[in-house]
């Protein structure tokens, strides 16, 4: 196959995935291990993370960022916490890096991604935006539960609900779904909830500050 030809096969899948692509998508396209190396070498492609490229012309964004981190991590990942809440545009949460969780089984780590393991990743936890696999608004703010504090986490599923991304109801049956034993952050999601659900939290409040 010439170069070519490759280059066009690679470029169908690199344009939908924001010009990022892997190494095995380089080579299903055509591409050999030494034309690969001289591409990097030559500075035309960028190694991004392991196994994962973009081209050198293509600048970097929060968006290539997390195609990167999704395609690194492989199957069975999804952009979670601040990096889902980002993408839902929920406030309270500072994104710095890609965020994703994985199953307990694997245990991918690379700098500039950080990775939380899970016990379970169920369908309707993770939805595509973009094609981009990323954690409902209602996983999110359960997971969110466990990395910020409560002002944040307040404010968090009162930007949420102001969007009309989840509801109490919502929240509160996921979580007993999934189970609060042992999970960070749920008792101080529960006790939140419950503080909503009585009007001693008013979350219009919350969002005003």
């Amino acid at each position: 196959m010439s170069t070519l030809a490759a280059d066009a096969r690679l470029a169908e899948v690199a344009v939908v995935q924001q010009g990022v692509f892997t190494r095995a998508q380089a080579t299903a396209s055509g591409f050999s291990a030494s034309q690969i190396e001289r591409r990097v070498r030559a500075r035309v492609w960028e190694r991004v993370l392991p196994g994962v490229y973009r081209h050198a012309a293509t600048p970097a964004s929060t968006t290539r960022a997390h195609w990167a981190a999704v395609l690194w991590a492989g199957p069975e990942c999804a952009l979670s916490h601040a990096s889902a809440a980002a993408i839902w545009r929920i406030r309270g949460a500072t994104l710095d890096r890609p965020e994703l969780i994985v199953l307990k089984t694997r245990a991918p780590r690379v700098r500039g991604v950080l990775v939380h393991r899970v016990n379970r990743i169920d369908d309707h936890d993770v939805l595509r935006v973009e094609r981009l696999p990323v954690t409902s608004p209602v996983r999110t703010i359960i997971d969110l539960a466990g990395v910020l504090g409560t002002d944040d986490l307040e404010l968090a599923l009162a930007s949420a609900r102001s969007r009309r991304l989840v509801t109490i109801r919502a929240v509160r049956g996921r979580l007993d779904e999934i189970g609060t034993v042992g999970r960070p952050g749920a008792a101080r999601l529960r006790t939140l909830l419950a503080a909503i659900g009585s009007g001693r939290v008013d979350p219009s409040a919350r969002m005003a500050g």
